[in-house]
């Protein structure tokens, strides 16, 4: 078999660019990423700073330390679920499956372990990223994306959002100008 690839060939830059593409649907989806994880840690911000207010330390430092582990545990599934479903090898994922839960495990030993840190309030905490993608999706006003094309879109946009991309059409004019 030949030998693999210098680390910086340019076949195996092909490859990766290949893999990762660049269009309007990674643009979506590195916002929505962005968006998420600001509403979680703003969650996570309020309820810390309810906790300190009511006196319950051990609450507030429970929530921040799931909280942002959360955060953690969301951007490695968001970095191995689409080498999940590009079909790569079972072990690496399942490799990356154990790192997530041992990633979640840690602020919960934690908690267990450490009794300035209070365990329910971490475990809301890891909740957080749940609690903003349920509140973003089906709570706040405007962000899901339609189901078929809105009233206000032009047939051409419209087919555009029935692709379940959830692109406004401004996003759509943005891209096409």
């Amino acid at each position: 078999p030949p030998p693999p690839p210098p680390p910086f060939s340019s076949r195996r830059r092909h490859t990766r660019w290949r893999l990762v593409s660049r269009g309007l649907g990674d643009v979506y989806k590195r916002q929505l990423q962005r968006t998420l994880i600001k509403k979680t840690l703003f969650f996570a911000l309020a309820a810390a700073c309810i906790c300190l207010a009511l006196d319950q330390k051990a609450a507030a430092k429970g929530i921040a330390i799931g909280s942002v582990f959360s955060v953690a545990d969301f951007k490695l599934m968001a970095l191995l679920l689409p080498r999940r479903l590009l079909g790569q090898s079972r072990s690496s994922v399942y490799f990356g499956l154990i790192c997530r839960f041992v990633l979640l495990s840690i602020p919960l030993i934690l908690a267990i372990k450490l009794p300035s840190i209070n365990f329910a309030a971490t475990v809301g905490g890891l909740l957080l990223t749940k609690a903003a993608v349920f509140y973003h999706f089906f709570l706040s006003k405007g962000s899901t994306p339609s189901a078929g094309p809105s009233k206000r879109n032009s047939s051409s946009q419209g087919n555009f959002d029935n692709l379940g991309c959830g692109a406004s059409s401004a996003m759509v004019e943005q891209e096409r100008s």
